[in-house]
């Protein structure tokens, strides 16, 4: 969705315009430049892609609207600590949901899931 060389973001359906939006306001504000692949499937998973993208910015973000344990965020960054450890130039961080039922109210939903700037902030606080 996004090319970069800074960090790399992997995103899936909702989350991949957030992602987008957060690494155009990180490049604008602090010249962070990020990739942004959108997953699209989980099955075939496209490691590849994937692959391509974190060896060369050296960095990996997912964001997803599940709670952080046992999402396939974490599925992801066990593939890639496992296969290209040695390319990562810091930990693999996801962004998630808190460990918490999914609100039924949009309003409290909202609040929930991973916003642009709830990226946008750990992006940040990670890379600077």
């Amino acid at each position: 969705m996004r090319e970069g060389k800074d960090a790399t973001i992997i995103a899936l359906a909702l989350m991949v315009p957030r992602a987008v939006a957060a690494a155009d306001k990180l490049m604008q504000e602090h010249g962070i430049d990020v990739e942004v692949v959108d997953l699209r499937t989980l099955v075939p998973l496209d490691m590849k892609t994937i692959s391509k993208s974190v060896s060369k910015t050296g960095r990996l973000f997912t964001v997803e609207e599940n709670p952080r344990l046992c999402g396939w965020g974490a599925e992801i960054v066990s593939i890639v600590v496992d296969e290209l450890f040695w390319d990562l130039d810091g930990p693999a961080v996801r962004i998630t949901t808190p460990h918490i039922p999914l609100p039924a109210a949009d309003n409290l939903e909202d609040i929930a899931i991973p916003s642009v700037d709830r990226i946008y902030n750990k992006i940040l606080d990670v890379l600077k």
